[in-house]
């Protein structure tokens, strides 16, 4: 069992404060697949904290996936060099207008 797994299985304890810990270590873990189980805490939980929590640290955990997939595409030479040309065409016209 992932420390994943563990930490999720413990949102659903019946103590408050381990269910706060369990986001917390989830939050510090920082995987994606804990998107769906927090959005139940943040859907059902009883704790109105515990809810804004989830979802606070749902959403930071999104974002940083989505910065992590756009940070490592690269772009191809087809887009490259279309943007090269776009890049030229734009000097082009600039210097028309002087």
């Amino acid at each position: 069992m992932s420390n994943s797994e563990i930490w999720i299985r413990r949102l659903g304890d019946p103590a408050p404060q381990v269910r706060w810990e369990a986001i917390r270590q989830l939050e510090m873990i920082g995987d994606p697949v804990v998107l769906g189980p927090l959005a139940v805490v943040f859907a059902a939980d009883p704790d109105p904290a515990l809810r804004a929590f989830a979802q606070q640290v749902g959403k930071s955990i999104y974002y940083a996936a989505i910065r992590r997939t756009t940070e490592t595409r690269q772009a191809s030479a087809e887009e490259r060099q279309k943007a090269a040309d776009i890049l030229a065409q734009a000097q082009a016209r600039k210097q028309k207008r002087r």
